[in-house]
């Protein structure tokens, strides 16, 4: 299966999402190897990507790299978000916006989840086309 263009927005929308979050170094080498380093809550992974890499088995295993980082950070797909129990006294406005800027880093994984659940379907999909394409 050739690299489509399709596959590689996908990974620069993923890269995109990640980049943007607190945590996130990227490091993109000459060579076409990507270096993530994600950080949460005190754990740190690290995941290489080969860009160069076109097929479809190398693909689907740089999606489950993804998911492994993300499994292995407690960082968990398809949760929602719990606030912690409201105080008794009234929430000052440095505390509210404490709460509301957590609220929004926990969705934004949320969103690297299902951008990364996107790419892996457009992927299985563009697969079964080449696949059939074949066949007839």
């Amino acid at each position: 299966m050739s690299r489509s263009e399709t596959q590689d927005q996908w990974l620069d929308t993923i890269l995109d999402q990640l980049r943007a979050l607190d945590g996130v170094a990227c490091e993109d080498a000459p060579d076409g190897i990507i270096k993530l380093e994600i950080s949460r809550n005190g754990e740190s992974r690290d995941i290489s990507i080969d860009v160069r890499d076109s097929d479809y088995r190398a693909l689907k295993i740089r999606y489950g790299a993804f998911r492994d980082v993300l499994t292995g950070l407690g960082i968990e797909e398809g949760m929602t978000f719990v606030a912690p129990p409201l105080p008794r006294r009234p929430m000052t406005p440095p505390m509210r916006a404490a709460r509301e800027q957590h609220k929004n880093v926990f969705e934004a994984w949320q969103d690297v989840w299902k951008t990364l659940r996107k790419a892996e379907k457009a992927l299985d999909v563009e697969y079964e086309i080449a696949q059939m394409k074949d066949y007839y």
